[in-house]
């Protein structure tokens, strides 16, 4: 690292930057957007209206603006090679998500995937980037807002049309599966040779028709006209000419941007719990991941005639990257039908959370050629301050993890595992910041040892917590169980000797004279040893995200016809017996007792419960029997699953899962564990690794910079800053998903406000003489009419881990049942149905603590009251 400084608004090639215009220019144009949105949230404008205002801004003023932009551009000056670097970065990103999307959507989803990769490549160049550009350089760098009309046609001309024509073959497909499923079960082979023919004719005249209707886009095609007119005049329009295009181009930016607001409206309703998750992880590609692939694809190609002009341009890439989506993709989803409300919420929330990225990454680029000395003590400061707000939450979710007894759970062991690791990392941090003189004391090695395995523990557990959700997903808990200690032993073991190896080798040959950045405290060779873990753990981490992805297709597709074959089973009018809806371990031990050998039966025996009867066995059919077992909870098999498992390894899967399952694992709770999100909050596991693996794809690109970097920059120093929050700001993060656990903090507190408010701790129902009028007359037409078939449809004995509880059912069980007969409209009235039943002392909660709820809590009849007891 070069330790010459220079003045911090100087470029090093000698302009300067404006950023004192960046800021007004922002401000203007998020205001402009603001009104925008207030004019069409108050229907100042209808929609009606917003069209015309569309037409004029597409059809006349943008394209004049082109047009004049491209018609007077010094062709000689422009840098193709940093033309050639953005299609390159573009491109990747583009294929990446094109494929990723493909992989993961069963079926295979074309119109998805084009979409998803437009929206991650194709930037809002001309109504928000224009303005910022032109603020941060048109002193510095004049050519550079010129270059925005000619980035633009590299997503218009070149890579949207290969999405057009996935989405337009996705939505051919769809057509034709949905009008004729049978259309390649043809046995004519005339037919079939005419329909491929036809087929092929087809798709070339849709590539012929995609190709037409992109060369004749206004933008492409006054793209074109415009460089024709720079060649023909000689850069200098007619007077007459330039003064036209001059007034339509002068109405672009205040009409676009407020057009952007407009179309902001209502499209917000959607980012709400598991639907913010495609969002988020759409705007992190763009405006994180795309930036840090275009400055490494300027710097690679070094498309600069000298260092600092590439260092220029690498810089004008990355803010180029973090411009948000275009509004025009919405426009594609809704022409094609694919995901509008999606799209429409990513865009709007893409616009407004990279603000703060623009300006913080447009102040950046101010700062160049900086001493290491000048910002090390902000560093410090900072990641102490994230140190310690992460080190409280990482001791909070362990306290939870502890208090709720899901330390022994799978998964939540290994994401305990992650935990501790990052409260190590966090503590070190804490040691380092504490250390004033860097001699060569204890304290520098411990802090050290406590800094490298809890930062290489966090990305080794990040990466053995998505294997163990795969497995757990396509294999069984028991494999999951017997890969536990191997586990332990990578996810400890490996940063244990990583800095053993590092403290006895490289130490001896490091100056601690001065203190350095906690994480390359060993400078290149620990940014090696980081980044080999890096990139090994992320890869790890999205292959088994996108093939549980895949495999959770294929399983949700089971458990609708599972459910739709259990409804069936459910709706007999004469049912001869009470079916647990979850087969146990003792259930399976009577499978392998009933198909084992003598001797094997007699182990078994005296270490299985004998709860069941033999006349309670399950059908006959063993096959159907393991198969029901290996989806009991969670939708993972709980046993062996592999086809040549025989039954001695079936039953010493019996016996590892019954061993796992007899230690308290979290405290009785009315909760039904059939559901594979509940029981291993599958959805939170897999948003905390989305984002721990961006967090990996910053410390990938920030590890790179600092093994080729000669001089450090103000783009440098906001991955670093960011790298931190990402990396030991990890705890709250995790904190935030699994910090607030319903069981040990909603329902104490509301029990404890009940307890205050009521008296008591139990649910207190209003008196018999103070139920309403409505609520007697809905339990008693439910009593006369209907109790009888709900009972034999709903009411079953249902089995948590080792305790059953008789005659249940739960209050989404109710609420699906109340629609399907025809007592409710929706969920709402279904809701509203069953607090009356709860009111009216038809219906309980079977310990008598809550109210009728939409949830798997469990439920009993009050003329069933006496079967309601749980046994063990």
């Amino acid at each position: 690292m070069a330790s010459t400084a220079m003045t911090p608004t100087e470029s090093p090639s000698g302009g300067e930057v404006s950023f004192e215009n960046l800021y007004p220019a922002l401000i203007e144009c998020f205001v402009v957007i603001l009104c925008g949105y207030v004019a069409g949230r108050l229907n100042i404008i209808s929609t009606t209206e917003a069209k015309g205002l569309n037409t004029f801004v597409g059809t006349f003023s943008l394209p004049s603006l082109i047009f004049m932009s491209m018609a007077t551009l010094d062709l000689s000056s422009v840098n193709w090679q940093f033309l050639l670097a953005i299609l390159l970065a573009k491109a990747s990103v583009f294929i990446v998500v094109l494929v990723i999307t493909l992989l993961v959507t069963r079926p295979v989803d074309m119109s998805k995937s084009g979409l998803l990769a437009i929206f991650c490549t194709q930037s809002n160049d001309f109504a928000l980037g224009f303005p910022i550009v032109a603020a941060l350089y048109s002193k510095s760098h004049p050519a550079y807002p010129s270059y925005i009309y000619l980035m633009a046609p590299i997503s218009l001309v070149i890579l949207n049309p290969i999405a057009f024509l996935f989405m337009e073959l996705g939505r051919r497909r769809a057509e034709m599966t949905s009008l004729n499923p049978e259309i390649t079960d043809s046995t004519d082979s005339n037919r079939r040779t005419s329909s491929n023919y036809q087929r092929t004719e087809s798709t070339s005249y849709l590539i012929l028709s995609i190709l037409v209707k992109v060369l004749f886009n206004p933008v492409v095609f006054m793209t074109t006209l415009g460089i024709v007119g720079n060649l023909v005049f000689h850069q200098q329009l007619p007077i007459i000419l330039e003064g036209i295009l001059k007034v339509f181009g002068s109405a672009f930016s205040a009409a676009a941007l407020f057009l952007l607001g407009l179309r902001m409206v209502g499209q917000m309703h959607q980012l709400q719990g598991a639907n913010l998750v495609i969002p988020c992880l759409l705007i992190c590609v763009k405006c994180l991941v795309l930036p840090i692939v275009t400055r490494e694809f300027v710097a690679i190609i070094d498309a600069g005639a000298d260092a600092n002009e590439t260092v220029d341009l690498s810089n004008f890439g990355f803010l180029y990257g973090t411009f948000p989506t275009a509004p025009g993709v919405f426009v594609y989803a809704t022409h094609f039908g694919v995901d509008v409300d999606l799209v429409a919420s990513a865009v709007t929330a893409g616009t407004f959370l990279s603000a703060p990225l623009m300006f913080i990454s447009a102040k950046m680029l101010t700062l160049t050629n900086l001493n290491p000395s000048n910002y090390l003590q902000d560093l410090d400061s900072f990641l102490f301050d994230i140190s310690i707000i992460s080190l409280i939450a990482t001791a909070w979710v362990i306290g939870i993890f502890i208090v709720g007894r899901k330390c022994n759970k799978i998964p939540h062991f290994f994401t305990l595992c992650l935990v501790v690791s990052q409260f190590l990392g966090c503590f070190g941090v804490i040691l380092w910041s504490s250390l004033g003189c860097c001699d060569k004391t204890w304290q520098l090695y411990l802090q050290f040892i406590f800094i490298s395995v809890g930062v290489f523990g966090s990305r080794l557990w990040t990466a053995l917590l998505a294997l163990a959700l795969y497995f757990l997903r396509t294999r069984s808990l028991c494999f999951v169980l017997k890969l536990r200690p191997w586990f332990v032993g990578i996810g400890w073991g490996i940063p244990a000797v990583i800095a053993t190896v590092l403290l006895s080798t490289v130490d001896t040959e490091t100056d601690h004279a001065q203190k350095s950045d906690p994480n390359f405290q060993y400078g290149q060779t620990q940014a090696i040893v980081a980044v080999v873990i890096l990139i090994s753990s992320f890869l790890i981490t999205v292959t088994c995200l996108i093939m549980q992805q895949r495999y959770g297709k294929k399983y949700n597709e089971y458990q609708s016809l599972r459910i739709d074959d259990e409804s069936d089973h459910a709706s007999d009018p004469t049912p001869t017996r009470s079916t647990p809806s979850v087969l146990d371990i003792e259930d399976f031990g009577n499978i392998l007792r009933r198909n084992g050998r003598s001797r094997q039966r007699e182990e078994t025996t005296g270490l299985l419960a004998p709860e069941i009867s033999a006349e309670e066995d399950l059908p006959n059919e063993s096959s159907t029997d393991l198969y029901s077992a290996s989806e009991a909870e969670g939708g993972a098999s709980e046993f062996c699953s592999s086809p040549n498992c025989d039954v001695t390894k079936q039953q010493q899967c019996v016996q590892i899962v019954k061993r796992y399952n007899s230690t308290p694992t979290e405290p009785e709770e009315a909760i039904c564990p059939t559901d594979p999100n509940e029981e291993y909050q599958i959805l939170r596991h897999i948003v905390l690794l989305l984002i721990l693996s961006c967090s990996m794809f910053v410390g990938i690109a920030l590890c790179m910079w600092t093994i080729i970097m000669e001089r450090v920059s103000g783009i440098y120093l906001e991955l670093l800053f960011f790298d931190g929050v990402l990396n030991y700001g990890q705890g709250f993060l995790v904190c935030m998903i699994f910090g607030f656990d319903n069981k040990l903090i909603v329902s104490p507190i509301m029990k404890r406000w009940r307890q205050f408010w009521d008296g008591a701790k139990s649910l207190v129902l209003p008196h018999s003489d103070a139920i309403s009028s409505e609520t007697k007359l809905t339990c008693e037409q439910f009593r006369t009419y209907h109790m009888n078939k709900c009972i034999a449809d709903l009411v079953r004995d249902k089995r948590r881990r080792l305790k059953t509880y008789r005659s249940v059912f739960t209050g989404s069980e109710l609420v699906n049942w109340l629609i399907m007969v025809g007592l409710a409209r929706d969920r709402l009235e279904a809701l509203r149905y069953g607090r009356h039943l709860v009111d009216g002392r038809v219906i309980k909660h079977f310990k008598s603590e809550y109210h009728f709820h939409d949830q798997p809590y469990f439920y009993t009849f009050l003329t069933a009251e006496n079967m309601s007891n749980v046994s063990t």
